[in-house]
C-alpha cells in the first residue's frame, strides 16, 4: 500500500541565522529545503580562509576582492572564487551557472547563482549584492 503524502518531505533544515523566533514555539525558526541551502551558500560567500578553526582552508577570498577595483576582472576573480568554494563545500547543490556584474558606479557586485539541489527538481536561483563598508 503505497503512502498518501499531504505535506512534502523536509530534506535538508537549518537554524535561521536571522534568529527570529517562531511565533508558535517562542524558538529559533528554522530554515527547510532550499532555504536552508541557500543560507549556506551566503554563508560560504562570507568565510575568509583561515576563519574557521581546524580547516584553515575552509573559505574564499571574495571579501578581500571587495577592496580591489570594481572592474570585470575582479569580478570573473569572485566568480571562480565562488565556483571553487561551492564545489569543495557545498555538496547538496550542482551549479548551473554563476554570474557576477560589476557595477562601478554603485562599488558593488550583484551575484547570480543558478543551481540545482539534490532531491529537488527545480532550477534554483541565489541572487545577493556584495559591497565594501566604508
Amino acid at each position: 500500500m503505497a503512502l498518501n503524502r499531504k505535506t512534502p518531505v523536509k530534506i535538508y533544515t537549518d537554524i535561521d541565522m536571522d534568529f527570529t523566533l517562531n511565533p508558535v514555539t517562542k524558538d529559533i525558526g528554522r530554515k527547510l529545503d532550499v532555504n536552508a541551502v541557500k543560507q549556506a551558500l551566503k554563508n560560504l560567500f562570507l568565510y575568509e580562509r583561515g576563519e574557521k578553526k581546524f580547516d584553515p582552508n575552509f573559505g574564499s577570498g571574495v571579501r578581500d576582492m571587495l577592496f580591489e577595483p570594481v572592474d570585470d576582472i575582479t569580478a570573473s576573480i569572485i566568480e571562480k572564487e565562488i565556483e571553487v568554494m561551492i564545489n569543495n563545500y557545498e555538496r547538496r547543490v550542482a551549479v548551473e551557472n554563476i554570474t557576477v556584474l560589476a557595477s562601478p558606479d554603485t562599488h558593488d557586485y550583484e551575484i547570480r547563482v543558478d543551481f540545482f539541489v539534490q532531491g529537488i527538481r527545480e532550477l534554483q536561483t541565489y541572487t545577493t549584492i556584495l559591497e565594501r563598508l566604508r
